[in-house]
């Protein structure tokens, strides 16, 4: 497309910089919380920018001195406690490459025994550990678990510096082995209480319980929620961006928070479409022109948002379909009965199944959807069909 090089809206990957919105309250927090060795739990909803946010948290942290160690997985990709713990070492290496660090000295000793496969290219080295991943016991997996956070201390002491540890999508990590799996990585987090701990997750509902009373994390964490950006403040820093296009008219960023949001990812990505089509025609972009690069980004996603579809059983789709189409109050016989809807039980079920699937959020008493491409589809596409 036109201009995408100068595009300055960024989507699928963590932004800095330029491409970054304003999160900065949210970034001083976590930026002291990986130099204070305390633990902190950033949480909120999906396409926030919890990723980016910490990312950038940790470039401002690296600029202090002594510059911390900061070291990071992602618990949700992550099959077992190998992956994560080979994940956090491959980490490790790139982030001490600048101590000149022997690689025997950051992995060597560890159990089971670490086999490392250096990139030709440079990259981050293949890691795994040196036991049957099939046969391997939950213990076997804990206790290599453990030996990383063991190193992760050493070097902390032999490099005088302050090391923090980044979980992305943490509470993935009771899919290992259930409630256990929390326990025991509080277990860890607090025997390494010299060690700053940063989790991030945005499945609310897990979190809210893991850290409820009688569970693992229980008063374990100050808490950081990040949510929408205050629209005024967003939409400035969109104006501001769309205007080094080829223009953009009072009120667009508005607009834009207002059909896209309240989801970061989702409203940068249709500035970023609205920013290719002022390019293409080659005049600003106007208040009228937000609704139709959503639907352009509607149309780009389509075959993804249809196979979504055809999956779901036709009351899913039916409740969806009401969704779409803003009307309260789904689990009343009079709304019931107007389009068509089952028992107020079946409904409930279909809402809690679409909500567990991630298509539907819950909203006050009611339930929203978690896109607004996909409400857009169904709106446009499938909703009609009740009359």
């Amino acid at each position: 497309m036109p201009g995408e090089q100068q595009n300055p809206f960024r989507i699928g990957e963590r932004v800095s910089g330029y491409a970054f919105a304003d999160r900065e309250q949210e970034v001083a927090r976590i930026r002291q919380a990986m130099l204070s060795a305390s633990s902190l739990l950033v949480y909120g909803q999906r396409r926030m920018g919890k990723s980016s946010t910490i990312h950038v948290a940790a470039e401002a942290a690296r600029r202090s001195r002594p510059k911390p160690i900061i070291v990071s997985a992602d618990v949700a990709t992550a099959t077992n406690l190998f992956d994560v713990s080979a994940r956090l070492l491959r980490s490790l290496y790139l982030e001490t490459r600048w101590l000149k660090l022997r690689l025997e000295d950051l992995l060597g000793g560890l159990a089971p025994r670490v086999t490392v496969k250096l990139d030709e290219h440079g990259g981050p080295p293949s890691i795994t550990f040196g036991i049957d991943r099939r046969t391997a016991s939950e213990e076997e997996r804990r206790r290599a678990f453990e030996g990383v956070f063991e190193r992760l201390s050493q070097v902390r002491e032999s490099a005088r510096r302050p090391v923090a540890v980044v979980l992305d999508e943490f509470q993935a990590v009771r899919s290992f082995a259930g409630e256990s799996s929390e326990w025991h990585l509080r277990d860890v987090m607090q025997r390494h209480g010299d060690l700053a701990f940063v989790c991030a997750g945005s499945q609310e509902s897990l979190i809210h319980g893991m850290i409820g009373p009688d569970r693992a994390f229980y008063k374990m964490f100050d808490l950081l929620h990040l949510g929408p950006i205050d629209e005024h403040v967003f939409a400035d820093w969109l104006e501001e961006r769309l205007a080094r296009g080829s223009g953009v008219a009072p009120g667009v960023g508005l607009q834009l928070v207002r059909l896209a949001g309240p989801r970061t990812q989702d409203v940068v990505q249709v500035a970023r479409q609205l920013y290719f089509l002022g390019l293409a025609s080659g005049r600003r972009a106007e208040v009228e022109d937000v609704q139709a690069a959503l639907d352009e980004v509607v149309r780009s996603e389509a075959p993804l948002l249809r196979s979504l579809w055809s999956e779901l059983s036709p009351q899913q789709q039916d409740v969806l379909r009401v969704v779409a189409l803003g009307v309260e109050r789904l689990f009343s016989a009079e709304v019931r009965d107007q389009y068509g809807l089952p028992g107020a039980s079946s409904v409930h079920k279909a809402v809690e199944t679409l909500v567990a699937r991630g298509v539907l959020v819950r909203e006050g008493t009611g339930a929203a959807f978690d896109s607004p491409f996909f409400r857009r589809w169904v709106l446009t596409e499938v909703a009609p069909d009740l009359g």
